[in-house]
């Protein structure tokens, strides 16, 4: 049977006999979806139904339950200062809480119940673009307004279409002739009627009479959607579902912003990870696992969630990769489980992101997670292998590693179904020998699959070299790439640098001081950036060139120094107005030293071409 309540109602059972259950996934909206759950309640629209389950006695005491975050903040690596605020939501321990003997756990909804509960009690955190994760200074804290000023006639002319005018800002903004924004919160204060016509009054009497029909409208509008209106509408379902309540929450969650497949996969292992005497809570440990990966270092700029670490768990538990329900048997998940608790599994990724890193390679050169699974297993297949500088042997895994890394990243490997190239991946790290990086017969496998050789071809290596500017996350692969075997032995820090400086490259400078024509002055400012003009530097080396132009630095650097960083040889391309025909110079050597690689390796490292 159907019932229904209000927000009024339904915020103060929040995380006082309203719960989460463990099979539930982590809260998943934005900003913009929020602001448009209140602005579709104002407006009274439905918003969907909502399945309850009611439990008590020992069965609500066995649940694996979970609060709602109230004061949520968008990531999961923020500084440690930030106490009180949450990106997942915190489980609740029965032995230390005081849990009343019966409660409801929200099977469908869970999205626009924290929503209201975030909005109307709690608070939302974002970092600035581009600012520092571990600096506090470079996080907001904020609070859901409603410009009371704004015109509820009018819609926004984007795709959300908003008729009030809703935003997650700092407090307390600045009120000004044509803006007062309201807390939306503190309308749960406003009980009755005369007390909503007090705050009409107070608020036109602080804007004046012009505004009054506005204020009057946004003010009542907001108070009868929190207060008045039934928009809760909800089924409970009781005891007699509790063997099936994983089967209902999966098809309850077609709606909405439905599940993925890995948080399908995720409720189910929590929901059998748990069963037994020694039961762990999947979601719990795996979220951890996360947590902890994404904190490991946090410069290097992965962002890990639960479907990377469940994928791997697939990978390296010999399991079929696809995300197909029918292989989420309990015999899988429980080998899921087993591999999970072995420590080789999170060291071997560790190990992974570690090794990238002494490559000089982050998380935002490696475009792909993916791109990292096959190293992962690698690692965990081969836990003895070598893959230290020191030695010969962990040289030349360390050079196999760094090439399939790079050229599978710039080929885009796993753009297209990566998940059955993965597969035949796992296959020949399995079947190789002790820590060998089976680098041919992974060559093969990619060529079985339709993907392209990790060697290049003259056309192939052109395509790549001039696709790729200073902004793209490539970047720094390719230039790895042109500066191997070194990055792959001992990286040290560098710096990328121009070569031609980026300000004398302007347009502006190239027409007023040297004279230039718009249309070569242009075209020269649009190369600029290219991984042409771009070479890597000690930061020494950097401090010393500064914004020196090229011709005044180069007569200062040896002929070794020309060689590492393919500098032409024609002296006459180091002057300014000559820079295009140094980048197409700079290309054939760049282009000249990939095939060089490509021969090099078919036949030191011992790759061949896959038969048909």
């Amino acid at each position: 049977m159907t019932q229904s309540t209000t927000i009024e109602q339904i915020i103060p059972r929040i995380n006082q006999d309203m719960f989460l259950p463990g099979i539930q996934r982590e809260f998943v909206w934005d900003p913009d979806q929020m602001v448009q759950l209140f602005d579709s309640v104002m407006r009274g629209y439905p918003i969907g139904s909502f399945l309850f389950w009611s439990v008590s006695g020992a069965e609500a005491e066995k649940r694996m339950k979970y609060k709602f975050v109230k004061n949520y903040i968008t990531e999961g690596t923020y500084p440690n200062e930030f106490d009180g605020k949450n990106y997942r939501n915190q489980k609740i321990n029965d032995t230390t809480a005081d849990m009343p003997e019966r409660m409801t756990l929200v099977l469908d909804g869970q999205q626009r119940l924290s929503t209201f509960y975030i909005g109307l009690t709690g608070s939302l955190t974002e970092r600035g673009f581009r600012r520092h994760r571990e600096k506090p200074e470079s996080w907001t804290e904020k609070k859901l307004y409603i410009d009371f000023l704004s015109d509820p006639s009018e819609t926004t002319n984007d795709d959300k279409k908003m008729k009030y005018r809703l935003e997650f800002k700092e407090p307390v903004p600045e009120k000004s002739d044509s803006e007062y924004w309201y807390e939306v919160g503190k309308i749960l204060s406003v009980s009755n009627r005369d007390e909503v016509f007090d705050l009409i009054d107070r608020v036109v009497e602080s804007v004046g009479d012009a505004h009054a029909k506005h204020v009057r409208t946004n003010t009542l509008n907001l108070w009868r959607a929190i207060y008045k209106e039934q928009v809760i509408s909800y089924f409970e379902i009781g005891s007699e579902h509790n063997e099936n309540v994983l089967d209902i929450f999966r098809r309850a969650n077609q709606g909405g912003t439905q599940l993925g497949k890995e948080e399908i996969l995720l409720s189910m292992a929590t929901a059998k990870w748990s069963q037994g005497p020694e039961g762990i809570d999947a979601r719990n440990r795996i979220t951890s696992m996360v947590d902890r990966l994404n904190r490991y270092n946090v410069d290097t700029g992965f962002e890990f969630d639960t479907g990377f670490i469940l994928r791997n768990l697939m990978v390296v538990s010999d399991l079929p990769i696809k995300y197909d329900i029918q292989n989420f048997t309990d015999e899988n998940l429980q080998m899921m489980r087993k591999t999970f608790q072995e420590d080789k599994f999170e060291q071997s990724i560790r190990d992974a992101i570690g090794l990238i890193q002494s490559f000089g390679l982050d998380g935002r050169s490696v475009s792909s997670t993916v791109a990292i699974m096959p190293i992962i297993s690698f690692l965990y297949e081969h836990p003895g292998a070598k893959i230290e500088s020191g030695s010969e042997q962990g040289r030349m895994t360390r050079q196999k590693i760094f090439y399939w890394l790079c050229t599978t990243l710039l080929k885009g490997t796993y753009g297209s179904g990566p998940y059955t190239t993965m597969t035949g991946i796992r296959n020949d790290i399995q079947a190789a020998g002790p820590g060998e990086f089976p680098i041919q017969e992974l060559q093969n496998t990619l060529l079985r699959n339709g993907n392209q050789t990790i060697t290049f071809i003259e056309e192939e290596a052109r395509e790549v070299i001039n696709s790729i500017n200073k902004n793209n996350r490539h970047s720094d692969v390719i230039l790895s790439l042109i500066y191997y075997p070194d990055p792959a032995n001992e990286h040290k820090e560098f710096n990328m640098d121009h070569i031609f400086p980026k300000s004398s490259l302007s347009s502006e400078n190239l027409i007023e001081n040297h004279g230039m024509d718009v249309e070569r002055a242009r075209r020269y400012e649009n190369l600029r950036d290219s991984v042409l003009n771009l070479q890597y530097l000690t930061p020494e080396e950097n401090e010393k060139k500064s914004n020196k132009q090229f011709s005044e630095w180069i007569e200062t650097r040896s002929e070794d120094y020309r060689e590492r960083h393919y500098i032409p040889k024609d002296e006459t391309l180091y002057r300014l107005e000559n820079f295009e025909a140094f980048l197409n110079e700079r290309e054939d050597l760049m282009v000249e030293c990939l095939l060089e690689m490509s021969e090099m390796l078919k036949h030191e490292i011992g790759m061949l071409q896959a038969k048909p």
